[in-house]
């Protein structure tokens, strides 16, 4: 059997508590560089497991559970 490894983007939405904004958005990439994910099981039950890091620039799409701009009325997605 053989064995490959894909670079995949994928795109999560995350909840962090902090003081202000810039201190969220450090706090996220600093524990986002290559972070050990497990994403649940194969159909196999072997761990779906890889790292992750946040690169580049977010949107914040809530504060305090309210929509900011980026938001989309009623959806958890962030406008690209």
């Amino acid at each position: 059997m053989n064995e490959y490894l894909f670079d995949i983007k994928l795109f999560a939405s995350i909840r962090i508590k902090a003081e202000s904004e810039a201190e969220a958005r450090a706090t996220i990439l600093d524990h986002l560089d290559c972070a050990c994910v497990n994403a649940g099981a194969w159909p196999n039950g072997d761990p779906i497991l890889f790292e992750a890091s946040a690169r580049g620039n977010f949107n914040l799409i809530e504060i305090n559970g309210e929509p900011t701009c980026h938001a989309l009325p009623n959806s958890a997605f962030v406008v690209w």
